[in-house]
């Protein structure tokens, strides 16, 4: 599993910080890498600098 991921494109991602609040977009620019959690087969489970989680596609990314 990789440590961490690099965007290949700029990215626009919802976050909801918690159940009944509201959602956000976050932006991201190609190239910002996350760590990553956890490794799915399509997608991994990412956390940016900020601690919020994020699903990025693998098509999204490459390891970093």
């Amino acid at each position: 599993m990789a440590d961490a991921i690099r965007l290949k494109e700029d990215l626009s991602l919802k976050h909801q910080a918690n159940l009944g609040e509201d959602v956000e977009e976050i932006a991201f620019a190609a190239g910002t890498e996350l760590e990553v959690l956890q490794e799915f087969e399509t997608a991994w489970l990412c956390k940016d600098d900020d601690g919020q989680l994020f699903n990025i596609k693998k098509e999204q990314a490459e390891e970093a």
